[in-house]
């Protein structure tokens, strides 16, 4: 494009007519008036035979008065705060939805959506019970002399203290109450024989022995369940004790026995004899005397004892050996 000062003179020389494409580059230039005459004279013959060129002419002279009416253009102030606010997410995600465009019933639901959603969330979250008791306290006229604060006791199995050992103790037979003496009566030698014949058959006073005998130790027993409780002593035999014993440590433990000496579960007294006292769930003796059946005999004697245990809880004391023979 030919600058204004720069005017170059056509050269005649050669002379041919001006071209559709160089008559279309100089448009422009032929607008602005930087054309010689003669390239001006030859701009001219080409848009009066160019229909392209005439259109084209006409879009240039256009396009510059329309740039001339934009340059006049006033932009007010509030138009100029807001393209230098910045954009948050809010006002881009409302742009990108045209949400000025919705119909307005379609905008009313939708604000109404949110208020419920709002409201929802404070019900839920907000300490209503607090603020109701912040309120109550606050018109309340009562007056708190003193507050005891109760605490349940709750007597678990492991927070009793632990039972002394008791070493194995001899069986104990059972006694046998005495018969009241009976009075001495002189009788004279005739009422003697007149008594013989009333004398009861042995196996009458046999049976009145066992009768009189098993009545006794019913009484023994009930009055010894009133004053105390047993304790299972036994022992048992068995090979590889080393081996053996740790299982059955395990097994008492597994069943929910728990120690109850001063000394651990399995102590070993010598390198023969591993000694048991524990406590055990009553429901899990059988299972217990099952297991140690695996293994050897098992003897297991039911004493009184005057310490009593809680309901469902027995105490056993065992001593395992290792088999002689």
């Amino acid at each position: 494009m030919a600058q204004q000062e720069d005017k170059l003179a056509l050269s005649k020389k050669g002379k041919r007519e001006m071209s559709p494409f160089i008559g279309h580059e100089l448009l422009y230039d032929y607008l602005s008036g930087v054309l010689d005459e003669e390239r001006k004279l030859a701009v001219e013959d080409h848009v009066k035979f160019s229909r392209d060129a005439q259109l084209d002419l006409n879009k240039i002279q256009n396009g510059e008065i329309y740039a001339k009416q934009l340059a006049s253009t006033i932009v007010s102030q509030p138009i100029i705060e807001q393209i230098n606010t910045p954009s948050t997410y809010l006002t881009v995600l409302m742009q990108k939805s045209n949400f000025d465009r919705w119909p307005q019933g379609l905008k009313w639901g939708l604000e109404a959506l949110v208020v419920v959603g709002v409201i929802v969330t404070l019900l839920t979250v907000a300490p209503w019970q607090k603020v109701l008791q912040i309120g109550m306290s606050g018109g309340s006229k009562e007056v708190v002399l003193s507050e005891v604060s109760k605490t349940e006791k709750v007597a678990q199995y492991e927070d009793k203290p632990q039972f002394v050992d008791e070493e194995p103790k001899t069986d104990k037979p059972l006694q046998v109450p005495k018969p009241m003496p009976t009075a001495e009566v002189k009788a004279s030698p005739a009422a003697t024989v007149a008594a013989k014949p009333s004398v009861a058959p042995a196996t009458t006073v046999a049976a009145a022995a066992a009768t009189a005998k098993k009545e006794a130790e019913k009484e023994d027993e009930s009055s010894s369940v009133a004053s105390g409780g047993f304790l299972y002593r036994g022992e048992i035999a068995l090979t590889n004790l080393s081996v053996v014993g740790p299982k059955i440590t395990e097994k008492i433990q597994e069943l929910g026995g728990r120690k109850a000496g001063s000394v651990e579960l399995g102590w070993q007294k010598s390198p023969t004899s591993t000694y048991y006292h524990f406590t055990l769930p009553e429901a899990k003796y059988q299972d217990l005397t099952t297991f140690l059946g695996t293994y050897g005999k098992v003897n297991l004697i039911k004493e009184k004892h005057p310490r009593v245990m809680p309901d469902g809880i027995i105490r056993l004391i065992i001593t395992v050996d290792e088999d002689k023979k």
